[in-house]
């Protein structure tokens, strides 16, 4: 067997797979130190997960991983190949149990909590960490920001996990997308906590209606008996709660707007009270206090101190993309990119936009090709009805005609009062709004947030609002005072 690996017979019992050996490898000696589900990087001794896909049978590869060094096979089908094999009704369902026993159980190790909803994910994980880590309590993040996955593939998903615990964090902080649960990714995680942060009209090309993405997150919640945070600022957060409270095996903690108390809101911070502390933060929006509130309720519920979460809290920094404001010495305007890129988040940035505004409010913003066509005239709408100025642009067309987007958010604006103007260049866009807008403005630029790149056909090119936003807020600047 291979130095530290870990016995196939273990992994078989974890993952409820039926072990067939070789005549010439006696099972008892098989161990595998890896699990990997892509044929392309199999390392040595790995154990190759053939998931079945609606693309791609990773069956269909499992030669070329033995190839590669694979030891031995995660199959839905017994094949004609040399190396030991785990039959198992489904692939997907199995490979996280099969990944938590090989990486050595680490979210035993850790406390995972992990967040699902539509909006805030982002915003919450990386509070959790800052949080944590500001009351000396070491934490990693695992996320949109971290990954070409919000949720990563089961095996790397472990390997993460892993990862954090020997690196000597103490609690991993996850975000948990309904890809993620609908495809199996944190099978054979146990969490302390799992947080619920809302519901909106998102993924609908996928998941199909409403109905199914909720269910799609309340998996979340049906495999974890860890305490169950949920906030309830919509209709699915209160039938969550209420199925929750119901079955009555998990300690419910309900998180409602009221409980950010005494909320001010400017165009640099933040400040509002929360059991009797005031939290003074640099995030913008009243949504993004109501994140920092279930992030404090979802630490007190595990034990730390309401007066050392509140001080931690105040720590929290903006992460990037998310309601970010730049920072440019002489500016005039205010200039915010946030990663907004579905109606029910760009209400709540324009919203909490407009609140701090002194002069008008201005959005420019596109709308991702191939994914969800239904909420592009309803983008508009919302633009019409918050902001004073719209600037439809492009996003990342991938396989679409970035004209044929625009006219479908267009059609959305059509009948408001504000005034709008078509400019599918992106940075044009851009520096039009910048260098059109009056003093005491605000300025929106939705949709993109931390992305560094725009996805055109197949393409990734090189592209960032902030770097963009802030050279044009730098000529302005240059452009006043010469």
């Amino acid at each position: 067997m291979v130095m530290n690996s870990t016995p196939l017979t273990e992994v078989a019992d974890q993952c409820n797979g039926t072990p067939i050996g070789v005549p010439e490898t006696p099972l008892q000696d098989v161990g595998v130190s890896g699990v990997c589900h892509d044929s392309r990087v199999v390392a040595q001794g790995d154990l190759f997960a053939c998931i079945s896909g609606a693309e791609h049978d990773g069956h269909l590869y499992a030669s070329e991983a033995i190839r590669q060094g694979a030891a031995a096979l995660l199959v839905e089908r017994q094949l004609d190949v040399g190396v030991p094999q785990l039959l198992v009704p489904d692939v997907r369902k199995a490979v996280g149990y099969a990944a938590s026993a090989v990486y050595g159980y680490p979210s035993t190790k850790l406390k995972v909590i992990g967040v699902t909803g539509t909006a805030g994910k982002t915003t919450v994980v990386h509070a959790l960490a800052e949080t944590l880590q500001a009351t000396a309590l070491p934490a990693g993040v695992l996320g949109t920001l971290e990954g070409t996955h919000t949720t990563p593939e089961a095996p790397d998903f472990q390997k993460a996990l892993s990862n954090m615990h020997k690196r000597g964090d103490e609690w991993a902080c996850v975000e948990v997308s309904s890809h993620g649960l609908e495809y199996g990714r944190v099978e054979g995680t146990e969490f302390a906590a799992g947080i619920f942060t809302n519901l909106s009209a998102e993924h609908l090309d996928f998941h199909q209606d409403m109905e199914t993405y909720f269910l799609a997150k309340r998996r979340l919640f049906e495999q974890t008996n860890g305490v169950a945070v949920v906030g309830v600022v919509d209709e699915w957060g209160e039938r969550l709660a209420n199925e929750i409270r119901e079955l009555g095996h998990q300690e419910l903690v309900v998180v409602k707007p009221n409980m950010v108390e005494s909320p001010v809101l400017d165009v640099s911070t933040s400040s509002f009270e929360w059991r009797g502390h005031k939290v003074r933060t640099p995030l913008l929006g009243s949504f993004n206090m109501f994140n920092l509130v279930i992030v404090g309720e979802t630490l007190v519920s595990l034990g730390i101190e309401d007066e050392v979460v509140a001080q931690g809290l105040g720590e929290v920094r903006p992460v990037k993309g998310r309601m970010e404001p730049l920072r440019v010495q002489g500016s005039d305007i205010s200039v915010i990119v946030d990663y907004s890129h579905k109606p029910e988040a760009l209400s709540v940035a324009l919203e909490a936009v407009r609140r701090f505004s002194t002069g008008r409010v201005w959005v420019v913003f596109g709308a991702g090709g191939n994914r969800d066509s239904t909420k592009r005239p309803l983008m508009g709408q919302i633009a019409s009805e918050l902001a004073d100025e719209i600037i439809v642009t492009s996003d990342n067309p991938r396989f679409e005609e970035p004209s044929e987007i625009a006219e479908q958010i267009v059609g959305g604006i059509e009948g408001g009062t504000a005034r709008s103007k078509v400019l599918l260049d992106r940075a044009e866009a851009i520096h039009f709004a910048v260098n059109h807008a009056e003093s005491g403005d605000s300025i929106l630029i939705a949709g993109k947030g931390h992305e560094t790149y725009q996805l055109i056909g197949s393409e990734e090119r090189p592209f960032d609002d902030v770097e963009v936003a802030k050279e044009a807020v730098q000529v302005r600047v240059r452009t006043s005072s010469s």
